[in-house]
Parts: structure tokens; C-alpha cells; sequence
């Protein structure tokens, strides 16, 4: 017995007006009443009266529908109890492209509020661009292009994060303040690998230049920083991303052009409402880059 046929019978029990009904469940009127067919089937028993266009429940509906409405409180009453429970254990699940450019303000957070158990996972580009694999999450941290924004609210946290070469102290481009990627075309690139979201803007920007990298070396952000450190490729990020520790000591050119910066932002459900960790975190990373543009 489907939980939709039960929901649907219930509108009809209440409003006894077939047209009306299908229209508060943004069903047609055929599909409501072939719904409570497949019903009646089930039970084994008609549970309206039908009387030209007029339906009316019958004996059986009248006692079915007594049921049917304690079955679905109690379905009300459970799944109620079960956010609450989930508000009083103070659970956070976060959703992030990688932990390389939030560790800072995360760790601030956590720091701030012992009391908030976090679960932030990185997540591969082709999931964190499907709603499938982001559903469960309270929020999602990533670049505005990676996200359906059809399905979520947000907020920009960095509007405009310019990619940047980055180089050893000694590399010919260490010196530039701005360069265009273009004049990178012969520069051996140590890449993150093709399952990073920062990996797919590389490839973007780089298809952008005219020119397909030459890449002769692919991993993850600390064996990117090893190469460049030993000189043997340069690699490509954002200024956010050159703040982190991994890269301390290495050079940082910005590319001017193809003018493509990346629009870092805070994604939530809009069909939920959000929990008040899930509030408070939000404001809090709102915040935080605020005042660093202030700076």
C-alpha cells in the first residue's frame, strides 16, 4: 500500500470534490481518481460513492478514513520527533569541493562552538554537481558553477577569487604581478586530478587560453606542492587557495586573462529549513569573509 495513495485518499475523504482535491496535489483530476481506483482495488472495497460528477465517501470510507488519518499523524508525529532529536544532538553534515580553502574558517568555527558535532566531507566534482550525492548535506561550500542553483538558495562568500600561477621563487614568471595564461602554454603543469572541482576550472581556463596544458604530472594538493617546490612544473589555483600552508614559500602570479574568476559560495535546500547550527554557521562563514574584504 503506497503512502501517496493513503495521503491522496485522505484530501479526497476531506473535501469529497475530485477537481479541487487534484488541484491542491497539482495532480489531474484521472491521475487522483485512478490513484484511488488502485486503492479500492487493494482494500478490497469501494470507498466512495460516485453519483454523476459528485463523489462522497461511503460507510467503508468513512471507517478506512478514521484509520488512514491516525496511520498518517503518527507518520507526522515520528518524523517531527526525529528533527528534533537531530536539533538536540547539535549535528552540522557540510558538504565541500575540497578542505584546502575552508580549513581556516572551519577550524574558527569549531573552535567557537565545542559543542556542534561537524561532519564535513569533500566530495568529487561529478557528486558535488549532483543533487543526488548533496541532498543529505545541511550546506554546501563550493564554486557558484558547480551547482544546479535551481534547487538551492545561497550566499557568495568570495565574489571574485582570480586564478593565480603558481611558481618557485626562482621560475622566470616569479616576478610578474599579472600574467595571461596563455603565455604559459609551454610550462610543464603538475595538475590536481580530473575528480577535483578545481582541476575542472583549470581545464576550463586553459580551454578559454587556446591551448591544451602540458601536464606531466596529476595529483592530489600536496603532491602538487612538492613538484613545484622541487622545480620540476608550475601549477595553477585561486588566491584563496594560494593562502594555504601547503603552498607557503612558493610564488603567486595572477592571471589576468581569460578574466574567469571564480565566485566562491554557501548552498542550502530550499525546501528545508534550516536547523539553527545550520544558521548559525552560515552567518558565521557570511561574516567571516565580510570582514577579510574588509581588510
Amino acid at each position: 500500500m503506497k503512502l501517496t495513495h493513503l495521503q491522496y485518499f485522505k484530501a479526497l475523504a476531506e473535501s469529497e470534490h475530485l477537481n479541487n482535491t487534484a488541484l491542491e496535489l497539482y495532480l489531474s483530476p484521472s491521475a487522483l481518481s485512478t490513484s484511488i481506483h488502485s486503492l479500492e482495488a487493494e482494500v478490497g472495497v469501494q470507498l466512495f460513492d460516485r453519483v454523476g460528477r459528485n463523489i462522497k465517501l461511503n460507510k467503508n470510507g468513512k471507517k478506512f478514513y478514521q484509520h488512514v488519518k491516525r496511520v498518517l499523524n503518527e507518520l507526522d508525529i515520528a518524523r517531527e520527533e526525529l528533527k528534533q532529536s537531530k536539533r538536540v544532538q547539535k549535528t552540522l553534515s557540510i558538504a565541500v569541493s575540497t578542505h584546502v580553502l575552508w580549513e581556516r574558517p572551519i577550524t574558527e568555527f569549531m573552535n567557537q562552538n565545542p559543542d556542534i558535532i561537524m561532519n564535513v566531507v569533500a566530495m568529487s566534482f561529478d557528486r558535488i554537481s549532483s543533487y543526488k550525492y548533496t541532498e543529505p548535506f545541511d550546506l554546501i561550500i563550493t564554486a557558484f558553477s558547480d551547482v544546479n542553483v535551481e534547487e538551492y538558495e545561497y550566499a557568495v562568500l568570495i565574489p571574485d577569487d582570480k586564478p593565480v600561477l603558481v611558481v618557485y621563487p626562482d621560475h622566470p614568471f616569479a616576478d610578474k604581478r599579472k600574467i595571461s595564461l596563455i603565455e604559459a602554454k609551454n610550462e610543464p603543469f603538475v595538475a590536481l586530478s580530473p575528480n577535483y572541482s578545481s582541476r575542472h576550472f583549470f581545464d576550463v581556463m586553459c580551454e578559454l587560453a587556446g591551448f591544451t596544458p602540458k601536464i606531466v604530472a596529476v595529483g592530489d594538493y600536496s603532491l602538487r606542492a612538492r613538484i613545484v617546490n622541487n622545480r620540476k612544473a608550475i601549477a595553477f589555483s585561486t588566491i584563496s587557495g594560494s593562502k594555504s600552508p601547503m603552498l607557503s614559500g612558493l610564488k603567486f602570479v595572477e592571471v589576468s586573462e581569460p578574466h574567469q574568476p571564480r565566485v566562491q559560495t554557501i548552498f542550502w535546500k530550499m525546501t528545508d529549513e534550516l536547523s539553527v547550527e545550520a544558521e548559525k554557521f552560515r552567518t558565521f562563514m557570511i561574516q567571516y569573509y565580510q570582514n577579510k574584504m574588509k581588510l
